[in-house]
């Protein structure tokens, strides 16, 4: 009898496609996956999963979706803050914000985008059990969503700040859940998982910090590392060897350059496909032999 085998997927944008290629080659070598917690892209791709749908045809829809026109999702990064400078102004100005009272255009822009993938199914018609993960903007708590419809609950973890509004969900308003929690090993376990893959997509700190905005940039970076560092140090004491890590090479891509897939779903599979060795072994280590049947002995004639 083997362990429970959980896939933690971690946030990163556009970085998060990796997660296609890392699943499409578990699969593929015969890797079970039983349980799935995602935050942000990672709960988009897991989400897909636990829905059944086929990962080559999500690749597919994808590459013919301009996504960053479709969701207003600027393609570079200082695109994104100069677009938030001028919410911030407009809102000022004009108090133009409320959010808290109407849902806004761009999050009923999301859902649409998110039914492509989950239709109206809830986290209960799925096959394979899923943990999404989300923040609340108002005390900063982790929230673990594993009930009710899917599409609301991808896109409350997704909801990058300044970018989309919260999304409103269980009277909290929520947000992108990789300010709280970008690898959700802990939720896998806290559905059971016994061992964790773990997918880190997160891009490394700029080694050339040159301007004030780069600084601003940076200074998020490195408390977003050190806070994953810090859970990471946590569930190897919890997990030891059954927590396995998987890093794609996606140091290349940008944050918001929805637009490029073939590059992260190559180096998913490409780590994925380095680390099979190791996650066979640990899988075989930690399972138990099926009992055998008692044959009851026929009486000598």
């Amino acid at each position: 009898m083997r362990p429970v085998i959980g896939l933690a997927l971690g946030g990163g944008g556009a970085r998060g496609y990796a997660h296609i290629g890392v699943i499409r080659t578990l699969l593929a070598h015969g890797v079970p996956i039983d349980v799935v917690a995602g935050t942000s892209m990672g709960a988009v791709i897991g989400g897909a999963y636990a829905c059944g749908l086929d990962l080559y045809k999500i690749e597919k829809i994808l590459k013919n979706l301009d996504v960053n026109k479709l969701l207003g999702i600027p393609d570079t990064t200082l695109r994104g803050i100069e677009s938030l400078a001028g919410k911030t102004a407009s809102e000022y100005l004009f108090k133009k914000a409320d959010w808290r009272i109407h849902e806004p255009l761009s999050l009923k822009q999301l859902y649409a985008f998110l039914q492509l993938f989950t239709g109206e199914r809830s986290f209960e018609d799925l096959s394979v059990p899923l943990s999404v993960v989300a923040c609340d903007i108002d005390t900063g708590e982790e929230v673990v969503l594993r009930s009710g419809k899917l599409y609301r609950a991808i896109a409350a973890s997704m909801a990058f700040p300044g970018v989309h509004p919260p999304v409103s969900l269980g009277g909290r308003f929520l947000v992108d859940g990789g300010l709280v929690n970008k690898i959700p090993i802990d939720a896998a376990v806290a559905m059971g998982a016994q061992i964790v893959i773990a997918v880190d997509v997160g891009a490394p700190l700029n080694p050339h910090v040159t301007t004030s905005l780069d600084v601003l940039i940076q200074s998020n970076a490195i408390t977003s590392q050190e806070l994953v560092r810090l859970k990471l140090e946590l569930m190897h004491q919890r997990l030891g060897e059954k927590l396995i890590i998987i890093r794609p090479r996606v140091d290349r891509i940008k944050l918001f350059q929805l637009r490029q897939l073939d590059l992260p779903v190559r180096e998913g599979e490409h780590a994925t496909s380095e680390k099979l060795g190791l996650i066979k072994e640990i899988i075989a280590k930690y399972s138990e032999p099926l009992p055998q049947p008692t044959l009851d002995k026929q009486p000598a004639t």
